[in-house]
């Protein structure tokens, strides 16, 4: 029973935690649907212990197998269904259909775990006793298997390969007999099919990604500690997908003046660039015309370069830094600053990415700049004609989480919008003088030169996207990282039924008062209710059940807009939930019948108490080991 508990624990994290990357991974990188997947995981476990109550037949070592086998193919089944609502590489899903893929995707191997556990227990000869202890090794299981997971995970082995190793693993130490011969052959058996399998799947890996990115041709699939990376090509141009978002297309000349050349015009003196980003698709070729400019291009994707090395051309004069902005940019020495600094993050859709955008990196930001600095955002949001009220307010947001850091900010409106900002530098230079600086760069600008910038700067646009930006006044920050949420409020309007049911939610959060509600008619059925129906219990279960739920996602956010590396370290953050649930539920099982609730319900207030007062004022985490122990 001990041993089944462990292999439990190993296959439930195990199928949780790696359905959730492949999931997190398909759908953009987005962490919210993390919450909806893990909901959709506990109704399943019910569901499953349910069923296992109800079948006094059921054989531990068949579910284990069947389990072990479901995780693979849920993996690859996840992988491929983007194709299920959109045949365009790099599409987003619409929002609700997402929700619901997660909640699916999560039932086959949520319900064979609850099942399993009804099916354990029943070997026990005192039932609740065997619930404790089956609970137990369940969560011993599970916080070594979040180990185990996360050091593989971290560029090491894809998802799907991990998967087949599990399900190797606890097919293997399920239905082998408890004998030391047989544990010698079982350990022997397991080798050599996990040295198969380490063949095998890449392989698979590779297939799976073909049939997803067709009619493009793969070049690469891999996956960092971040992420999963694709390198499609088609006619001659090359893509980098990141968690099946198109992150930069090669050759782009348009995008790649855009993302360089503006701040130089207000900065043409410039002599330190530091560019936060991929360089190699362009960018480093237009800084590799001016001799003068020393070049650095700053992301943490180092399993990258070699990838990009194999289909791009590489520049020597780029020096490349593999580390991730915050934590380098506030470990640097500031008596060295930069004269521009290039934000190239991308969309805030994921918190992830939202956190370049905060009050406290800016602030970062703005201490590596010279006082005459230029801060350089350029974004994908068109703002050349019609200015929508959600885009206007996520580029509201952008823009006055800018004005609380610098003083002097200008916006560029187009088909990509420009943020620029700086500590001292005004931006009040006339068209003329910007159109007469781009004909004395060191290259022919083919968009950013006399014929276009006219078009782009045109006095009405202008006036009219500063009027717009003024319509909302909040900011975005790590303690409240507001822009994932109105992204994809402003990416429901792609999707007529995500505009009706998002729209309604994010639009008018008060329907959040149903919780309290809930709550406190919950409480009070429990204290009219008659004596000998004591519904107390039940209340108890609710309340720790929300409560703790919520802490767990809060955690997992918080970790990302801190630390910003959650695909690897997820594993061990459930595993360690999950240890911790199965600890509490043992020592309260020995305590007796004493009321251990009351202590329970105080102890978790006090946590929670704590968390929130670190939260309050937290200092920006540097590396992930150091959140680590903050989120522990």
């Amino acid at each position: 029973m001990r041993r089944q508990g462990l292999v439990l624990g190993l296959l439930s994290v195990g199928g949780q935690v790696l359905l959730l990357r492949e999931l997190v991974s398909s759908l953009n990188g987005d962490e919210l649907f993390i919450g909806t997947a893990l909901f959709g995981w506990l109704i399943a476990v019910a569901v499953g212990a349910f069923i296992g109550g109800r079948t006094s037949r059921s054989s531990a070592k068949t579910l284990f197998v069947i389990g072990a086998i479901a995780i693979p193919i849920m993996i690859a089944l996840v992988r491929l269904s983007p194709l299920a609502f959109t045949r365009v590489p790099g599409e987003i899903v619409p929002f609700i259909k997402a929700v619901l893929l997660s909640i699916v995707a999560m039932a086959p191997v949520g319900v064979i775990s609850g099942w399993l556990f009804s099916a354990i227990v029943r070997h026990g000869e005192q039932s609740s006793e065997a619930i404790i202890i089956v609970y137990l090794f369940e969560g011993i299981g599970a916080f070594i298997a979040g180990v185990v997971i996360t050091i593989f995970s971290s560029g090491l082995l894809s998802t799907l390969t991990i998967a087949a190793v599990i399900g190797l693993v606890v097919i293997v130490a399920a239905i082998w007999p408890s004998r030391r011969t047989g544990n010698i052959i079982a350990v022997v058996t397991g080798a050599v099919a996990v040295a198969l399998c380490l063949s095998f799947i890449p392989r698979c890996d590779r297939w799976l990604d073909t049939a997803k990115y067709a009619p493009y041709q793969m070049l690469e699939s891999f996956d960092t500690p971040y992420g999963r990376q694709a390198l499609i090509s088609r006619d001659s141009s090359v893509v980098l997908l990141t968690d099946n978002a198109i992150e930069a297309v090669h050759p782009d000349p348009e995008t790649d003046e855009y993302q360089f050349l503006p701040p130089l015009l207000y900065y043409p003196e410039a002599k330190r660039i530091l560019f936060v980003g991929r360089a190699e698709f362009g960018v480093g070729q237009l800084a590799d015309s001016f001799p003068d400019v020393s070049f650095t291009a700053l992301d943490r994707r180092a399993g990258l370069n070699d990838h990009l090395a194999a289909v791009l051309r590489q520049v020597a004069t780029v020096d490349r830094i593999d580390n991730d902005p915050v934590r380098y940019l506030s470990r640097t020495d500031p008596s060295i600053p930069y004269d521009i600094i290039i934000l190239n993050a991308g969309e805030p859709d994921n918190y992830q990415t939202s956190r370049l955008y905060g009050e406290e990196f800016l602030d970062i930001v703005r201490q590596r700049l010279k006082d005459d600095g230029i801060l350089y955002i350029p974004t994908r949001y068109d703002t050349d004609r019609y200015l929508g009220p959600e885009k206007t307010r996520v580029l509201a947001i952008i823009s006055h989480t800018l004005g609380r850091v610098f003083p002097n900010i200008e916006v560029w409106p187009g088909s990509t919008t420009l943020f620029f900002a700086s500590p001292m530098r005004g931006f009040d230079l006339p068209l003329d003088s910007l159109v007469a600086r781009c004909g004395r760069l060191p290259i022919t600008p083919a968009y950013v030169n006399g014929d276009y910038l006219p078009d782009r700067m045109e006095p009405m646009k202008r006036e009219r996207l500063k009027s717009a930006l003024t319509e909302s006044t909040e900011i975005n920050s790590m303690g409240k990282p507001i822009l994932p949420h109105y992204q994809a409020l402003y990416r429901s309007l792609a999707d007529s039924f995500d505009r009706e049911v998002l729209g309604g939610i994010l639009r008018h959060p008060r329907w959040l008062v149903i919780v309290p509600i809930v709550m406190l008619l919950f409480l009070a059925s429990t204290i009219y209710s008659r004596r000998e129906v004591n519904r107390f219990p039940l209340f108890l279960f609710f309340v720790a059940g929300l409560v703790s739920m919520t802490s767990e996602l809060i955690s997992f956010y918080l970790f990302q807009s801190t630390a910003g590396s959650l695909y690897s370290e997820m594993a061990v953050l459930i595993g360690a939930f999950m240890l911790g649930l199965a600890v509490g539920t043992y020592h309260a099982y020995g305590v007796g019948r004493r009321p251990v609730e009351y202590m329970a319900l105080g102890l978790m207030s006090t946590a929670l108490l704590l968390f929130i007062a670190r939260t309050e004022h937290p200092c920006m985490a540097v590396s992930s080991s150091s959140m680590r122990c903050f989120c522990s």
